[in-house]
């Protein structure tokens, strides 16, 4: 088997590394581990808006990468590693033949995990990992994360605290599950548990075996992955335009008086767009979104030429309620 260590905590770079990875080795195992600095990693059929807070991720500096698997959305942090596995595909399609790869690797490093449900991991009925898949050809890329030490808390508020009920798509939505980090299992039976950084040159070692190869990129391979990464991950183009098509519906007040915004996406591209206020330009505000790519700064820009000279904190209401 392959191993590759990834020494950046870029999240873009990273998933452009598992696709070039993925698409240019054709006829060998292979595995990537990989962390990302704070970062929202959504699944390819899910529609980021009904996922998560855009203006919230944007206030903590986090931003939204789109993978090429399916799946649901999952928050990265520098306690949490990624795993990436490539093998042949074989006539069913079966999570537990990676899964046991993973399984083996923590169990040999005294981590009693198991196999919950079809593409999680768990110790005591806890997850530390899920997992997703693509297929391409031949081959089959297998994916998760393991919580080794992940800020939990921001993880559920993140992934977990919103989801809208003024947005409906026929996208898929990420189910809610009660999670844990293994280094805190494992300080149970452990008086010092490795730091996260030390735990993934244990997993990949453990994985790499005596028998398997690391690979180490040169020069023009890290130039061509982050090529990939700028035109594809990093893209308005695949992170949004990619997004299902969804409809927004909301009635609420602004200022006391009611409030109504309705508008159609499709193809990342608003459609329909109106505003109903008797406080508001309801035409002005419809040639401001209509027929433009749905984006935060879009939202940002228009809320201030909607409401002209009005107060900050008025501003960052109507912005709220957009969205």
């Amino acid at each position: 088997m392959i191993g590759v260590l990834s020494d950046t905590l870029d999240p873009f770079y990273n998933l452009a590394l598992e696709e070039y990875l993925f698409r240019k080795i054709e006829d060998k195992d292979v595995f990537l581990l990989w962390r990302n600095r704070p970062s929202v990693v959504v699944g390819c059929y899910q529609n980021i808006s009904q996922e998560v807070n855009l203006l919230q991720l944007k206030q903590r500096g986090v931003p939204v990468v789109r993978r090429m698997s399916g799946g649901g959305t999952v928050y990265h942090d520098l306690g949490n590693i990624n795993y990436s596995l490539m093998r042949d595909r074989e006539k069913c399609l079966d999570y537990g033949r990676f899964l046991s790869v993973i399984l083996s690797a923590l169990q040999s490093l005294g981590i009693q995990a198991e196999q919950d449900k079809v593409s999680d991991l768990c110790i005591r009925k806890k997850k530390i990992s899920g997992s997703a898949q693509k297929v391409s050809g031949n081959r089959v890329l297998h994916h998760g994360t393991l919580l080794y030490d992940a800020e939990l808390s921001l993880l559920s508020e993140i992934c977990t605290a919103h989801k809208s009920k003024d947005i409906s798509s026929k996208a898929s939505v990420s189910a809610i599950s009660e999670v844990t980090n293994i280094k805190k299992e494992w300080e149970k039976t452990m008086e010092k548990p490795p730091s996260t950084e030390e735990f993934m040159e244990l997993l990949f070692r453990q994985l790499l075996g005596r028998d398997g190869e690391h690979l180490v990129l040169g020069e023009e391979e890290h130039k061509e992955i982050e090529e990939l990464a700028e035109e594809k991950y990093r893209s308005w183009e695949w992170t949004f335009g990619k997004s299902p098509a969804f409809h927004f519906h909301r009635e609420t007040q602004y200022k006391d008086y009611p409030l109504i915004i309705d508008y159609h996406v499709q193809k990342g591209m608003i459609e329909n767009f109106a505003m109903n206020s008797p406080l508001l330009d309801e035409k002005k505000a419809r040639d401001l979104f209509q027929g433009k790519r749905y984006k935060l700064s879009l939202f940002e820009e228009n809320v201030e030429k909607v409401l002209g000279q009005q107060s900050t904190r008025e501003k960052e209401a109507l912005l709220s309620l957009l969205l």
